[in-house]
């Protein structure tokens, strides 16, 4: 069984196109798990338009923030393969396809995407600039991710033995796909498609910016520290 996770955040503007292209791809057995963190747009209006039963909208608790509330829906998620969603990307044909075939052989999978920026052509809102192995590209290894995270987690899905391990996450994660990305490091198999399966839209309201990083260096600091306790006491 397929579980997509999703967590959710004022993405009324975008997350019907994402969830069409996510449904699209998935089996009658499959299950889109929403958890939402307040929105105060139409975003669940949206999602609950689908009327599809394989989406499954978990109640809205208390502001959690992206890293807590993706593990508030990783925990409600009952598949053996779950793929991470972001509300704003699009699915390309074939990558849920793509991603099951090279878990066959990997316990966590990650892929390539199309960076997906505004455009000023009349014709097109949106452009494809470039590859997001261009900006970040993949590195194997606990070392090289705990330093620089290479795990971004809408081009990531892993077996459940994987989620397993890394639940419940630790506190003062600095993003919870780097968690994930160590965990698997770590203790499993991982493989990396070259092949971009997402448009990853890239926006002001992203939760996540790829290039130079807002923290300041102290902070940086910590996150480190705070994920090297969590990574070896994690045995």
């Amino acid at each position: 069984m397929i579980s997509v996770c999703m967590a959710t955040y004022n993405g009324g503007k975008f997350i019907r196109e994402q969830l069409e292209s996510i449904l699209s791809q998935l089996p009658t057995d499959a299950e889109v798990i929403v958890a939402d963190d307040g929105s105060t747009d139409d975003t669940l209006a949206i999602v609950k338009s689908f009327g599809d039963a394989r989406i499954r909208v978990l109640p809205v608790e208390k502001h959690l923030g992206v890293i807590y509330n993706y593990e508030r829906a990783l925990q409600a998620s009952k598949g053996n393969f779950i793929f991470l969603a972001d509300q704003d990307d699009i699915w390309l044909p074939g990558k849920v396809e793509t991603v099951l075939a090279a878990l066959k052989d990997a316990d966590l999978v990650i892929h390539d995407a199309w960076m997906l920026r505004p455009s000023k052509s009349s014709e097109s809102p949106w452009v494809r600039a470039g590859r997001l192995s261009e900006i970040r590209p993949y590195r194997s290894g606990v070392v090289a991710n705990w330093w620089k995270n290479r795990h971004t987690g809408n081009c990531m899905a892993f077996r459940r033995l994987v989620l397993d391990r890394a639940l419940p996450f630790p506190r003062n994660l600095p993003m919870h796909d780097q968690w994930l990305g160590l965990v698997a490091e770590k203790f499993f198999r991982v493989s990396y498609v070259t092949e971009p399966l997402i448009e990853y839209r890239q926006h002001t309201g992203n939760a996540t910016h790829i290039g130079r990083s807002p923290a300041g260096v102290f902070q940086k600091i910590k996150w480190r520290l705070n994920l090297a306790r969590a990574v070896f006491s994690n045995v």
